[in-house]
């Protein structure tokens, strides 16, 4: 058989794609010279994949999900293959490894049987490389075969395995040199990473990464490129997700944008990292790997990011791309991949017409955090010092606790809670307690160091403490008004304020209104 082109760096993005999304990984590949040069740092425990380390890492990695079910833990499996699919004798459909075959029995036998998990999750992107835009699997039927034997064996008595596949009418799937990847692998990892996640739960499903996967082939036109997805979720769960939740890390979050957005993300070695085509009105939050620097691509230009700018959303300006065209079928992928919108629009008429098990929009959006961790979630806690209230002498020093969500634009809106206290600041050395609660919106600039302004209006209770009575007011009024400048370093923003209150109290049978100048220092996640 021909040697294969991009098969190894297909392992190499798969095994670090889900080392993001937490997984843990075993990759089994024989780099090429360029890609054991570029990628050293992800190959140091690789080994060949032979039989003989196939048994051993699925009886390694079986080890590890009885204990994690000892625990009580559901444990799911990913099993990915990328290589050459063949039949052989008497039409019977295999997989190749680096010393023999591995077949439909074999993949049960050998691997499914033994892993002692829930759920186990098989993707198979059967190829072998082939020009600038070649074909994966060598045998016209050999797709089609190793299909209908897996959803059989399925029907037969394995209701917790899923599988998903990509094939053209050949029977065949494709790669591209542009990409240095599989077509159906890179549109897969690109779902994962969060660009199927319609529904945002930080979840993604087998009926999703379908939707995805054809929505991101469905522009291409040329029949030599074009591919139809196959799957086949766990019939005892077809809603089981093949992801969960990523830790986190670096996230990529473009917010609703009236036109969408299609996307191309890149690191500074030219590495193809995800791709996704963001529909109009809705979020794309994308947990990219590690890296210092992205680019980012769209048809009208492209533009450098570090990685401290993705967690303020800030994408810089973008300059007209350089794109060389080469061949028919490759103009179609440049054209067509990727063109058509992926939204809440396509996949609910997807799945209407496909009868797959559709993901439920009513439950929380996690919009890929952890649980109980919404991204787009603002908190920050700060020091306050402001004059004190009602005119009083001294310095009121106190706290606030706010709470933030974007809006369209750059607009942000919340809350805030806050407490101050004056001692002996009011007459007869009287003491100065202030709580207050607001809703608060504003601009809030975008980059590592950005400016904001707010307006919040709410809720005010002041106390008075006199050395012999106490008084005060628990509907007061107040109004707020702040400006400032926000530095982000990391999952963190340090925010410094300069603002002024309006109150408005009824102190000893009379209102008094009063204008509180003031500053804070605020630490925000």
């Amino acid at each position: 058989m021909p040697p294969l082109r991009y098969a190894d760096d297909d392992g190499v993005r798969w095994a670090e794609t889900l080392r993001r999304l937490g997984v843990d990984v075993v990759l089994l590949t024989v780099p090429d010279a360029d890609t054991a040069k570029v990628e050293r740092s992800q190959l140091t425990d690789v080994r060949a994949p032979t039989l003989a380390a196939l048994d051993e890492t699925v009886t390694l990695l079986a080890r590890r999900n009885s204990a994690d079910r000892a625990m009580g833990l559901t444990v799911d499996f990913l099993f990915i293959y990328v290589g050459h699919g063949r039949t052989g004798e008497s039409s019977r459909a295999y997989l190749t490894l680096a010393d023999g075959r591995l077949d439909q029995e074999g993949l049960y036998s050998r691997v499914v049987e033994r892993l002692d998990a829930d759920y186990v999750h098989l993707l198979v992107d059967a190829c072998h490389a082939a020009g600038v835009v070649g074909s994966r699997g060598g045998d016209p039927q050999v797709l089609t075969r190793l299909r209908r034997a897996l959803e059989q064996e399925q029907l037969a008595g394995h209701p917790r395995v899923g599988a998903i596949f990509a094939e053209s009418n050949e029977g065949e799937t494709h790669e591209w040199s542009r990409i240095r990847a599989g077509v159906f692998s890179h549109a897969a990892r690109s779902a994962l990473m969060g660009g199927a996640d319609v529904n945002h739960d930080g979840l993604v499903e087998y009926s999703e990464l379908d939707a995805f996967v054809a929505a991101a082939i469905r522009g291409v036109k040329s029949p030599q490129a074009r591919l139809a997805v196959r799957t086949f979720p766990p019939a005892l769960s077809p809603s089981r997700p093949l992801i969960g939740p990523a830790p986190q890390g670096p996230r990529l979050n473009l917010p609703p944008a009236p036109g969408g957005a299609r996307i191309s993300v890149e690191d500074a070695s030219g590495v193809r990292l995800a791709d996704a085509h963001q529909a109009a009105g809705e979020t794309l939050i994308l947990a990219l790997p590690e890296r210092e620097v992205y680019w980012l691509s769209t048809p009208l230009g492209e533009a450098r990011v570090r990685r401290a700018d993705l967690d303020d959303d800030s994408l810089p300006r973008f300059t007209p791309p350089e794109v060389a065209r080469r061949g028919a079928a490759e103009e179609s992928l440049l054209q067509g991949l990727f063109a058509l919108p992926f939204g809440r629009d396509f996949y609910e008429g997807y799945v209407t017409s496909s009868g797959i098990a559709a993901v439920d929009f009513a439950g929380p959006a996690l919009s890929g955090e952890p649980l109980g961790v919404p991204h787009t979630l603002g908190l920050e806690v700060g020091l306050t010092l402001s004059t004190a209230p009602l005119g009083g002498d001294g310095i009121a020093r106190g706290l606030a606790l706010s709470w933030r969500m974007p809006g369209p634009g750059l607009l942000r809106w919340g809350a805030r809670l806050s407490y101050a206290m004056a001692p002996d600041a009011w007459e007869g050395n009287a003491s100065l307690q202030r709580v207050s609660v607001l809703a608060t919106g504003g601009l809030h600039g975008r980059g590592t160091l950005s400016s904001f302004a707010e307006l919040g209006a709410g809720w005010l209770m002041l106390v008075v403490d006199r050395p012999e009575s106490r008084q005060g007011d628990s509907a007061g009024l107040t109004a707020r008004a702040t400006a400032g400048l926000r530095w982000r370093t990391g999952d963190f923003a340090l925010r410094g304020a300069l603002g002024v209150d309006l109150d408005s109290v009824r102190v000893d049978g009379q209102r008094r209104a009063r204008l509180l100048p003031g500053v804070e220092i605020g630490l925000e996640r």
